[in-house]
């Protein structure tokens, strides 16, 4: 897959976190720019622009690195081949379903959480899901 799709994929499927008030919302060229060169690597809204057009094939090592993180996957998931790209692509598509189903946000307000506090989320949502009448994490044990 060559990087303009990949890029654009990533555009496509990569969202702010539950956390910010954009949550769920894709990025925009200009602030996916901002963020990266604020992290160090300076691009501009018009160089993603040209990747992701495939106007521009060719990026830099640090550039390609600068990109990657602000997507949050290495940057041989830019500049690999196609399994690794396959499998980068089933990854972020898990990802990308446990938002919109929401478990995010429950991670989120989850962390910093003591292990007893865990336990108790945990008890909590396992009565959720009996009482809605879905399989319970004894039921997923029983089937293995």
């Amino acid at each position: 897959m060559p990087l303009a799709a990949r890029l654009k994929w990533l555009f496509d499927t990569v969202t702010h976190p539950a956390s910010s008030p954009k949550a769920g919302e894709r990025y925009s060229l200009r602030e996916a720019a901002a963020a990266i060169t604020e992290a160090g690597t300076p691009v501009t809204d018009a160089y993603l622009s040209m990747l992701c057009n495939g106007k521009r094939s060719k990026v830099s090592l640090e550039q390609a690195a600068g990109i990657a993180k602000f997507f949050g996957v290495k940057v041989e998931h830019l500049t690999g081949d196609q399994e690794t790209w396959a499998r980068v692509e089933a990854q972020l598509m898990l990802l990308e379903s446990l938002k919109k189903a929401g478990v995010d946000r429950l991670a989120f307000r989850a962390s910093g959480l003591s292990p007893d506090g865990l336990r108790r989320v945990a008890e909590v949502i396992e009565e959720a899901r009996e009482a809605e009448g879905l399989p319970t994490a004894a039921d997923d044990q029983g089937s293995l």
